[in-house]
């Protein structure tokens, strides 16, 4: 199923998305739209987060989530390409992996949140609100 919505884009995104849709015959809105679902990464894409919603989990497993750091290495490569791109410029490839390691912390995060959100509901916790 797909929605229709209206974008505001910068005009170089709208040029290189017309050039690529010249060139393979596609449509502008056709070429934004494969490009983002091809980018754009949802829980069931990342291992270990095609899971239950949390409000279904056992005590013992909402903890856990609640507690729940982006991997090591992830985080120290997105630490890494932050400050290179502060110093310098970036390469495409490094640009993108940077969206995409940004996208897995956001996902992490909102995941962690519902998570303390739960504990603090069940009791296990008190509310981080004081």
């Amino acid at each position: 199923m797909a929605s229709e919505i209206t974008l505001t884009l910068p005009e170089h995104l709208i040029k290189s998305a017309q050039r690529m849709g010249a060139i393979t015959h596609r449509d502008t809105a056709e070429v934004l739209s494969d490009s983002l679902e091809m980018m754009w990464l949802t829980l069931d894409d990342i291992p270990g987060m095609t899971q239950p919603p949390v409000a279904d989990l056992p005590d013992r497993e909402v903890l856990k989530l609640a507690d729940m750091k982006m991997e090591s290495a992830q985080n120290e490569r997105l630490g890494y390409l932050q400050k290179k791109g502060k110093q310098s410029s970036l390469t495409e490839a490094e640009r993108y992996e940077l969206l995409t390691l940004l996208h897995i912390y956001q996902i992490g995060q909102l995941r962690k949140s519902e998570a303390l959100a739960e504990v603090v509901r069940r009791g296990l916790r008190p509310s981080l609100a004081g």
